[in-house]
């Protein structure tokens, strides 16, 4: 029995078949790729938000003076915090400067930064610029609504999946002395 053309056969029958197999796992390989993205991307909007809000919190907690002033499109604040030394023999108490900013030194995205020192130079951004999805910010307002109570408000948007997520949050600051709020000091004892 002879039997030469029937592989041929098969294989014209079979050809469609697994070029349609291959597109459908090729397609749905891209699509599960492109939801996670989004999803890690939202993640990582909300957890950058969520960071920002928890920092500022915790240093407004320990602050002795604040100082809020217009910066760039947005507002600057700075904690003056008294920080214990743990390192040595006896503790004492040092003044610590927290300033956080909302800048875009590059020209492109604005983002929080940190730092230490009043100067001009932007060096520590906490917010964006990530591999997993980068966000940028598009509010930080900060202001006083009692006697050592500071409302905050970040306002952040994903770049990839251009969802907005919003934290607000008033903070009692039971250390404050003063507090400097566009252009009035507030003393308190």
């Amino acid at each position: 029995m002879n039997q030469r053309g029937f592989v041929f056969a098969e294989f014209v029958i079979a050809l469609p078949l697994l070029i349609l197999l291959l597109y459908t796992l090729g397609t749905l390989t891209l699509k599960t790729m492109k939801i996670a993205r989004e999803q890690v991307a939202d993640y990582t909007l909300e957890t950058e938000a969520q960071e920002v809000i928890d920092r500022i919190t915790t240093d407004a907690r320990a602050a002795h003076s604040v100082e809020i002033k217009n910066w760039n499109f947005a507002e600057r604040v700075k904690f003056i915090c008294h920080v214990n030394n743990p390192d040595r023999d006896y503790l004492y108490d040092i003044l610590d400067t927290r300033i956080y900013a909302v800048d875009s030194p590059d020209g492109g995205f604005f983002c929080v930064y940190f730092k230490h020192q009043d100067n001009e130079l932007h060096r520590n951004p906490i917010t964006g610029k990530n591999s997993f999805g980068n966000n940028f910010v598009t509010e930080l307002s900060f202001y006083v609504i009692a006697p050592k109570v500071l409302h905050v408000t970040v306002e952040m948007e994903s770049i990839v999946t251009h969802r907005r997520v919003k934290f607000s949050t008033a903070v009692y600051m039971p250390a404050c002395k003063k507090i400097y709020y566009k252009g009035q000091n507030y003393e308190y004892e």
